[in-house]
């Protein structure tokens, strides 16, 4: 980084760091540095790394486009959470330790707007269904971390810190005053085939399979719930819409006090985010726009809640006796069934 974008960083992280609290504790605290560590970044002899800007941007709530001095409207600057080392493992936990502090962030705060539009069951759905959660990240093992193979289900152990961490979010969620999600009438159904693949394959075996069986089944129980009453047992108001249109990607729309933010989930584990008001706008447009195509299912149309569950739940309990094929996401109910009965 060059001398004149260090000092524009620096004097942007200055602005935001409130009055009554001292600069170099500050930098101490949040980066965990020594005080003649944080005084080097005050005086400029070291620069802030891109990590350190990230994390104090989400600290102090401002944009990267701000200090980046973006000049180019068509290019747009988006925050990833995970260190760019080659342990997966510690982009996971990266993430929901960031999730953990962006939810205490946002319950603080008044008139605080939570919008999501689901394609596809994400990580931090689950934190309360530790089977669920324990098969997202066998998943993701698979993908992005280097495991054999043939390497099974059964010799997973999820980390005591990420299961802290999950009891931790999941009573964060408890909190939440008011959520809205546009939801795909596909949204289990790549879940439910990424369990049938491994199971094909021998490496998740029958009784791991009613297991997850039964976890998604009560999982279902406990949104149905939610959606007749529209609230969940600790009083979090939901708006739930079904859309008619496919989704194409899993994103969230995050407002509080004079903050704005977009989320865009490439993966169901974590996702890149963005404060630039060009892509927020977007954004808020597309979500709009696909809520115009969406029916509300919370408390109303209770023939279309039946109807959408009852096909899911049939999803998940032929999980093991009907192959999904992947070609069966793109048909239409009736198209569907026959597939099933065939």
């Amino acid at each position: 980084m060059n001398n004149n974008l260090n000092k524009s960083v620096l004097d942007k992280i200055l602005n935001c760091i409130p009055e009554n609290i001292k600069p170099v504790n500050y930098l101490m605290d949040i980066l965990d540095l020594g005080k003649e560590s944080a005084y080097r970044r005050l005086r400029g002899e070291k620069a802030l790394s891109l990590e350190e800007i990230h994390k104090l941007s989400v600290e102090l709530s401002f944009s990267l486009d701000e200090i980046l001095g973006n000049k180019n409207t068509n290019t747009f600057t988006f925050n990833y959470i995970g260190s760019s080392d080659k342990n997966p493992d510690n982009n996971f936990l990266e993430f929901l330790l960031f999730y953990e502090n962006y939810l205490k962030n946002i319950l603080n705060a008044e008139n605080t707007e939570v919008i999501n539009t689901i394609n596809n069951m994400l990580s931090t759905m689950f934190v309360g269904f530790d089977e669920l959660f324990k098969f997202v990240y066998y998943h993701w093992m698979h993908q992005m971390k280097e495991v054999p193979l043939n390497y099974h289900y059964s010799n997973l152990v999820i980390p005591p810190q990420i299961k802290d961490i999950c009891k931790n979010i999941n009573n964060l969620h408890k909190n939440l005053k008011k959520v809205t999600m546009i939801i795909d009438k596909n949204i289990h159904l790549n879940l439910i085939k990424e369990i049938q693949y491994f199971y094909i394959r021998g490496l998740i075996d029958e009784s791991e399979l009613i297991r997850l069986k039964e976890q998604y089944l009560r999982y279902m129980d406990f949104t149905e719930k939610i959606i007749t009453k529209g609230t969940d047992p600790n009083g979090s108001s939901y708006d739930i819409y079904l859309s008619m249109l496919g989704i194409s990607s899993s994103t969230s729309y995050i407002s509080w006090e004079d903050n704005e933010e977009s989320a865009f989930w490439h993966n169901v584990c974590y996702p890149m985010h963005t404060r630039n008001r060009n892509i927020i706008d977007r954004h808020k447009h597309w979500i709009d726009s696909l809520k115009k195509y969406s029916t509300l299912i919370t408390q109303s149309n209770e023939l279309q809640q039946a109807d959408f569950f009852n096909e899911q739940k049939n999803y998940v309990n032929n999980m093991a006796d009907r192959v999904i094929p992947t070609y069966a996401i793109h048909l239409s109910n009736n198209e569907m069934q026959g597939v099933m009965e065939y």
